[in-house]
C-alpha cells in the first residue's frame, strides 16, 4: 500500500508535510465503493490524518479493503445498501460525529442534494461554493480558482459570497489575507459584458473593507492576474500586482474550462473543497488521480481545525 510520502507534489509538498504532523480526525465517505477511493483514504488514514468512516455497500467495501491491506484500527464500515441512503448517512455524520467529509463514487448533484437537505443540517445560512487548488509544475506557486464546481450562472449577491467564502478559505491557506483576482475577457468595465460591471462593484466593496481581509482587484484579464509583466505592458496598476493567489472566474463553464486544461494539460492535481458548510467538504470529479485526492484530503485536513470559525 502507498504512504503519503510516496506522492510527489510541487507547492503542496509544505501542505502535506504540516498535515501528517497533526492528529487524525474522522472522515465520513458518501460511497465508499470504489477501489480508487478506498486507497486514497487508506494513505490518508495509514499516515495518521484521518480515521475513516465509510458509509456505502458492506459486502462490496470489505473484500476492497482485504486487497488493499488496510488496517482496522483505521476504518469502519456503515453499511448503507442503497447509493442514496449511504450519502444521506454519511452527511448526517457531519454534524459532529465527522469533521470532515468526502464524496466517494457518487454524482455530484446527488452529494450536494443530500448535503443541503435539512436532516444533514451541515448549511450554515451561507453560499456553497467550490475552490480548486491546483499544484502546477511549471507555475511558481500554488493556485486557487473558485467556483468552477457549483453555481452555474451566479448572480451578484452569489458572486460577492463566492468571494467571501475564498476570501475566509484564504487567510487559512497562505496564513495572510489573500490575493484574489475577479477574472473576464479583458480588464475594463463594459456594460455589454456585465460581469466586469459586478466585479467592478464587489472591487468597491473590498476597498471598503466590507468583505473580510483580502486583497482583491477586478476586472483583470487572466493575465493581468497571474503574470506582473502583463500588467506592466498594459498600465495597469493593481494591488493584487499579477501575483494572485485565488482567481474568481465568471461561471462554472469558465471554471470547468480552466480547471481541466490545468489539470489534463499542466499535470497540476487539484485539491477540490465544498466551502460554506459546517465541515470542511471534498469533492472531485469522479474522474480524479489518486494524486488529486490525497491533495484534497492534505488541504481539508489543514483546514478543519482551522482557528476562527472559518466556515469552510
Amino acid at each position: 500500500m502507498e504512504r503519503l510520502r510516496d506522492f510527489s507534489f510541487y507547492h503542496l509538498q509544505p501542505y502535506a508535510e504540516q498535515a501528517a504532523e497533526k492528529p487524525a480526525v474522522n472522515l465520513a465517505v458518501a460511497g465508499a465503493e470504489h477501489s480508487q477511493v478506498l486507497e486514497t483514504v487508506a494513505v490518508a488514514a495509514s499516515d495518521g490524518l484521518v480515521h475513516a468512516l465509510l458509509f456505502g455497500d458492506e459486502e462490496r467495501i470489505r473484500p476492497q479493503l482485504d486487497v488493499i491491506g488496510m488496517e482496522d484500527e483505521f476504518y469502519e464500515v456503515r453499511h448503507c445498501r442503497a447509493g442514496r441512503a449511504a450519502f444521506e448517512a454519511a452527511c448526517a455524520a457531519g454534524r459532529g460525529e465527522a469533521q470532515m467529509l468526502m464524496k466517494g463514487m457518487v454524482s455530484s448533484a446527488d452529494f450536494l442534494r443530500a448535503m443541503i437537505s435539512e436532516q444533514a443540517q451541515l448549511r450554515t445560512g451561507r453560499v456553497l461554493s467550490h475552490l480548486g487548488l491546483f499544484d502546477i509544475p511549471a507555475y511558481n506557486r500554488l493556485l486557487g480558482m473558485t467556483d468552477g464546481g457549483i453555481n452555474i450562472d451566479p448572480d451578484f449577491e452569489t458572486r460577492v459570497e463566492i468571494v467571501r467564502n475564498a476570501a475566509e478559505a484564504g487567510n487559512v491557506i497562505w496564513g495572510r489575507p489573500p490575493r484574489i483576482a475577479l477574472v473576464a475577457a479583458l480588464e475594463k468595465v463594459q456594460t455589454n459584458m456585465p460581469v466586469t460591471v459586478d466585479w467592478a462593484a464587489i472591487t468597491k466593496m473590498a476597498d471598503r473593507g466590507q468583505l473580510g481581509e483580502m486583497v482583491l482587484d477586478g476586472p483583470l484579464g487572466l493575465d493581468n492576474a497571474l503574470e506582473p509583466e502583463a500588467l506592466r505592458s498594459k498600465g495597469i496598476d493593481s494591488p493584487v500586482q499579477g501575483r494572485a493567489d485565488i482567481i474568481v472566474v465568471p461561471d462554472i463553464e469558465a471554471g470547468n474550462l480552466v480547471g481541466k486544461t490545468l489539470t489534463y494539460l499542466a499535470d497540476a492535481p487539484m485539491a477540490g473543497l465544498v466551502l460554506g458548510a459546517r465541515v470542511p467538504v471534498i469533492m472531485n470529479s469522479r474522474a480524479d488521480s489518486a494524486r488529486a485526492r490525497i491533495a484534497s484530503l492534505i488541504m481539508a485536513r489543514l483546514i478543519s481545525d482551522s482557528p476562527g470559525g472559518v466556515h469552510l
